[in-house]
């Protein structure tokens, strides 16, 4: 062990050792954790630490993670890191448990409320999304994808119907608290996205209200989509070990659409800090190949009427989410977020919004208020260049994004 590992057993001690008492009960034997190396870097909202199992049979090493925060109260419901931390918790714990894509994310194994840390699988060598879509070429970025969304496709239909099993799994180990209103959410936000189009002089269509009623509707009553969504599929959270493909921090995760997962790749991985374009035949196929699997557990997926509503309304939900978030400071500046500044982003989605209601002739009066809103900002914006296509496509020339 080096001095450094030294120093962090050190300061992770009470944690190692609580991790050995709750594996012990787990696993019924005793259990010894050592070589603790730290896995993320200071200032990050969770520790993970790599621990190997000196106490002999498998697993030969495991994952500890740990949630960051000031005065941790696991009773606190009203702390935004003791939500995300249980959240992540039960998400990981509920995957675990299904037999039918026993290898969507790591394995759970035990967890510690009182300290605020858990125990996962260790995956060993892996790299991420982020690595083919920056650093590889077109052929492997596309494979890449086309798992991803082949995976999600799966762990949503395996989920659909177990909402009850997943609500008394999170019951169990969190402590209960206010649970919010998904339809009162969504009324906020779109009141708030209302008024900065009033300052902004954008005029809404005479049925916007309604439809936008429609699709908070549909986010808060899902219907036959109702699965389990990571809610942050981001490139960095989607590892792949050989061409095993994980999920890992499900922060976000719960219960919901399933096509706010599935139509990510459209949206543009709307919560990432790596967010550029696909080539457009691409998304097609990636959303093929997910709704197949989809169907698999809602047949209703299958039905394009109700399959290609879902998908606009999703599409609407997320360019809200991302205009309520992001407009108003970008109205101010355009603030860099990883490999892409932010007024970007907005026009994109504005655009995959617009042309997915079009597609599919729905919500005409969001669309023709989105339109007049792209209009207003191209032109507070005249400078701002079009959010490009990741690295790995922009070799292939530009019939690429077609």
């Amino acid at each position: 062990m080096t001095s450094s590992e030294t120093e962090h057993h050190g300061d992770f001690a009470p944690i190692v050792a609580a991790a050995e008492e709750v594996l012990a009960r787990t696993w019924d034997r005793p259990v010894r954790l050592a070589d603790v190396t730290p896995l993320t870097k200071e200032g990050r909202r969770n520790v993970v630490l790599r621990c190997r199992n000196i106490s002999g049979g498998a697993p030969p090493s495991v994952i500890i993670k740990h949630v960051v925060t000031d005065n941790y109260d696991p009773e606190n419901t009203t702390s935004w890191d003791v939500r995300r931390f249980f959240r992540d918790w039960a998400g990981a714990a509920f995957l675990s448990t299904l037999p039918s894509i026993p290898s969507s994310s790591p394995r759970f194994y035990a967890g510690d409320r009182t300290l605020g840390f858990f125990i996962l699988e260790d995956l060993g060598p892996h790299h991420s999304l982020v690595t083919p879509l920056l650093e590889e070429t077109a052929a492997s970025a596309t494979t890449a994808l086309r798992t991803f969304a082949t995976a999600l496709g799966r762990l949503h239909a395996a989920t659909i119907g177990q909402s009850a099993s997943f609500a008394h799994l999170s019951q169990a180990i969190r402590p209960p608290g206010a649970v919010s209103d998904p339809a009162v959410a969504f009324s906020e936000q779109a009141k708030r996205l209302q008024d900065v189009c009033e300052r902004l002089a954008v005029r809404a269509e005479a049925r916007f209200q309604q439809e936008l009623e429609a699709v908070g509707g549909s986010m808060a009553n899902p219907g036959p989509f109702l699965a389990y969504v990571h809610g942050d599929p981001c490139p960095d959270n989607v590892f792949f070990t050989g061409e095993q493909l994980r999920l890992i921090d499900f922060e976000f995760g719960g219960f919901g659409h399933a096509l706010l997962d599935g139509i990510y790749g459209r949206m543009m991985f709307p919560t990432c800090w790596c967010a550029n374009r696909l080539p457009r035949a691409l998304v097609a196929q990636m959303e093929s190949e997910y709704r197949a699997e989809l169907a698999a557990g809602c047949p209703e997926a299958q039905d394009d009427s109700v399959f290609e509503i879902a998908l606009v309304h999703v599409c609407a939900s997320w360019v809200l989410n991302t205009l309520d978030r992001h407009l108003e400071p970008a109205l101010q500046e355009d603030r860099l977020w990883g490999i892409a500044t932010m007024r970007p982003r907005l026009l994109a989605r504005l655009e995959a919004f617009i042309t997915t209601a079009e597609e599919f002739d729905h919500l005409p009066a969001m669309r023709g208020t989105a339109s007049r809103l792209l209009e207003v900002l191209v032109k507070r914006w005249p400078e701002t260049p079009p959010l490009p296509l990741y690295p790995a496509f922009r070799k292939a020339g530009r019939g690429s994004s077609k």
